[in-house]
Order: structure tokens, then C-alpha cells, then sequence
């Protein structure tokens, strides 16, 4: 069975990650062309972003969150060919949330940008529980645990957000925030076993 080293993998992965988290914050701008006179005119204005921030927000967060548990629990020197492909496809859809994140943002009240977003996130998500099956070692299972239990969690979330989409598409975002759920979540799981 061919190899690659896991140090190219990884060096890959913090660029596209680290791109992806910059291209976010591009989104974030007033029309240079906006006519700003005063203060209560410019925190109007400030205040229509809400929606670019929120999303913006929620994607830097998803992101380091992804980050953090791709570099967690791998410990192996090499990566096998399937999960460099599977790598791969993780990444393309890690490059995919800027994009999905300005749709969401510009058109957060409609529904198809909430599934688009919640899409790109399911992919992201059920991906890297993939990443994790191929990519952590066996001594390391058990604490891979909790970090399966967070990203479950998130799919869950991205799921509750396309239902609130068909109820209340412009607050369907608001379901991501219950990941802020899954660290005290994880305590609790590992308190328990």
C-alpha cells in the first residue's frame, strides 16, 4: 500500500484553512459608494451587515472548529492514498464556505441559501467524521469519541436550520449557535465514561 507523508497533508490543510478563514472576512464591507454623513447614518448601515456578520461569524468559528479537530488526534507520520483522497474532497468543501457563507449572508432570509449553507456544512461535517475513522489511531478512539459527539451535534444543527429555513428562513442561522452546547456536552460524556 502506497503512502504520502502526512506533513504534505498538513501543509495543505492549514493553508486552505487559513485561506478559506481570510476570504471570509472580504465579504464584510460597506459600498464604497455608500453616503455616510453622520454617525446614526453609518451605524445603520453597520447594523444592515448583521447578516454578512452573523454568517461570517458562525463560518470562522466552523472552521477553526474543523481545524482544530483535523489536527487533534492524528498522529501517524503517513496517510494512505484513500485518505488522501478523502482529504481531498474534505478540503474542496472547506473551500466551498466562503462561498456558501456569502449566500447565506446576502440572502439569509430565503431558504435555498440556508440549504446551501447547511449542505456545504453536512458535507464538511460527514467528511471529516470520515477523516477520523481512516485518520486516528486505534489507542486514540476513545478520545476521538468526544470529538464525534461535537460534530454530530453540528449536523444535527445544520438539520434544525433547514427546518427553521421552511418556518422562519432569516433566523435559521440562529440554530448553529446551539453548538456552543457541544463542549460542555463532551465534558459531560467523558465525566460519565
Amino acid at each position: 500500500m502506497r503512502t504520502f507523508p502526512k506533513s504534505r497533508v498538513d501543509a495543505l490543510t492549514d493553508g486552505i484553512f487559513a485561506f478559506a478563514m481570510t476570504l471570509l472576512v472580504l465579504e464584510l464591507r460597506l459600498p464604497p459608494e455608500l453616503p455616510v454623513h453622520d454617525s446614526a447614518a453609518l451605524i445603520a448601515q453597520l447594523r444592515a451587515l448583521t447578516p454578512q456578520y452573523l454568517a461570517y461569524v458562525i463560518s470562522f468559528f466552523v472552521l477553526a472548529a474543523q481545524w482544530r479537530g483535523a489536527i487533534e488526534l492524528r498522529r501517524a507520520e503517513e496517510t494512505t492514498r484513500e485518505a488522501l483522497s478523502w482529504w481531498t474532497l474534505y478540503l474542496f468543501f472547506i473551500t466551498s464556505v466562503p462561498f456558501s457563507t456569502s449566500v447565506v449572508g446576502r440572502h439569509g432570509d430565503l431558504a435555498p441559501a440556508v440549504w446551501l449553507y447547511a449542505a456545504n456544512m453536512i458535507a464538511v461535517a460527514t467528511l471529516s467524521l470520515r477523516l477520523r475513522m481512516l485518520e486516528v489511531l486505534p489507542e486514540h478512539r476513545e478520545r476521538a469519541s468526544a470529538g464525534n459527539l461535537r460534530i454530530w451535534l453540528f449536523i444535527v444543527t445544520a438539520l434544525l436550520s433547514i427546518v427553521a429555513s421552511l418556518i422562519v428562513p432569516g433566523h435559521a442561522m440562529y440554530a448553529y449557535f446551539l453548538n456552543f452546547l457541544s463542549w460542555p456536552l463532551s465534558r459531560w460524556r467523558r465525566l460519565e465514561s
